[in-house]
């Protein structure tokens, strides 16, 4: 065991910034890539969450953050013997700040080809009229 004693600056600032984050957040070993395009009244929120069924996929919003999970039965036993994995077989977890711009209550999922595709229509923008 080798204890440092400068662990404070370990890492630089950045670091330090980040640490209380991840710290008490299990992050998941892989995940799922994910686009997203504004298509001016909508976002629309594409997850390439393959293989995960549409039943295994919840989406919600956390103090302002759009939260997807996906999450499946998975028996270790039957892991293949990888050379290569990029992909999750258990779970996954991306969150997108939504910064208080969409209509949440108007959020619509549906699955295409195990794709996950989401609307997500934007509050109206409020006109202020300068007199």
């Amino acid at each position: 065991m080798h204890h440092h004693q400068h662990g404070r600056q370990h890492g630089g600032p950045f670091a330090q910034f980040m640490r209380p984050f991840f710290n008490g957040f299990r992050r998941p070993k892989y995940n799922v890539p994910m686009n997203v395009a504004d298509h001016g009244d909508h976002y629309q929120i594409q997850v390439y969450a393959v293989s995960f069924d549409k039943a295994d996929i919840t989406v919600r919003v956390v103090n302002d953050q759009l939260v997807i999970q996906g999450t499946r039965a998975h028996d270790p036993a039957n892991d293949p013997n990888f050379l290569l994995q990029e992909y999750p077989l258990k779970s996954f977890e991306r969150v997108l700040p939504l910064s208080n711009r969409v209509d949440t209550t108007g959020i619509v999922a549906k699955q295409e080809n195990g794709v996950l595709i989401l609307t997500v229509p934007k509050k109206p923008e409020v006109v202020v009229e300068v007199g």
